[in-house]
């Protein structure tokens, strides 16, 4: 695959991701895991590629106690994800 063509695909997955960044954070579903599985094998790829910051991104750290948050699990929160 030529340069131009690995940079034309690596756009169009940056142009998805933050999306489904923040589609899936919060949710109580398989949607957060399989976020972060997809960033993980991009990176295999692009290693030095990190998420863009999204300032929507933050999880309710009012419904937190004791490091766990009371409803769903930490994982299902992905605002680790950007800087």
């Amino acid at each position: 695959m030529e340069c131009k063509e690995i940079d034309t695909l690596k756009k169009a997955y940056e142009d998805v991701i933050w999306m489904a960044i923040r589609y899936a954070n919060g949710r109580s579903t398989y949607a957060p895991s399989m976020v972060r599985d997809s960033i993980k094998e991009f990176q295999k790829v692009f290693p030095d590629w990190k998420p863009r910051y999204d300032l929507t991104l933050k999880s309710d750290r009012r419904m937190v106690e004791d490091g766990e948050p009371k409803y769903g699990l930490k994982g299902d929160w992905l605002d680790d994800l950007v800087e």
